[in-house]
């Protein structure tokens, strides 16, 4: 496991975030933020942001195992 910094999809329900997916810029991740929104409800907020995460490798593919601190360099997309 690596730590790094990446753009993330970060899915918050009732102000707690309850899902974080890494993406591949900004925007890959915007692109991703409107699909979703057209498909969810109001319910839940979308947002990218720059993250600094710990990292898995499973099978050539990146996943967040966890996030160590939002925004390290202020950078958020609402």
């Amino acid at each position: 496991m690596v730590t790094k910094i990446v753009i993330a999809l970060l899915l918050f329900s009732q102000g707690e975030m309850i899902e974080h997916t890494i993406t591949n810029g900004i925007n890959d991740c915007l692109e991703k933020k409107r699909i979703m929104k057209r498909n969810m409800s109001d319910s839940v907020q979308i947002s990218c942001a720059k993250v600094e995460a710990d990292i898995e490798t499973i099978e050539g593919r990146e996943f967040i195992r966890s996030i160590r601190q939002t925004n390290p360099k202020g950078n958020h997309h609402d």
